[in-house]
């Protein structure tokens, strides 16, 4: 019987090696997957942020002064309302001219 209690710890001893040796290759190609993956990831944060310091250092486009940007008050300009809906005799002295942009 020693024999037979040999030969079985030799075998269950085999075969829990071959399941250590296995695990132990498929943990290491897991943490390769892996480490790939994040250096992967790595490179993509460091593209992102070199286009964030691009953004930040870039110029913004210069405003323009309030001054420029509004109608001059004592210009007289020239609309063209013949074909627009109107109220009033067609021969006032006066004509006025509302815009309204309903969004």
């Amino acid at each position: 019987m020693p024999q037979n209690a040999n030969r079985n710890s030799i075998i269950a001893a085999t075969i829990l090696g071959t399941a250590v040796v296995a695990a132990a290759v498929i943990v290491s190609a897991a943490i390769n997957k892996t480490t790939t993956q994040l250096n992967g990831i790595k490179l993509a944060l460091a593209d992102a942020g070199g286009a964030v310091q691009k953004v930040a250092q870039a110029q913004p486009a210069p405003a323009a002064s309030p001054a420029s940007a509004r109608p001059d008050p004592n210009r007289r300009y020239t609309v063209n309302s013949s074909k627009a809906p109107t109220k009033g005799p067609a021969t006032a002295k006066v004509t006025l001219v509302e815009f309204s942009d309903f969004q």
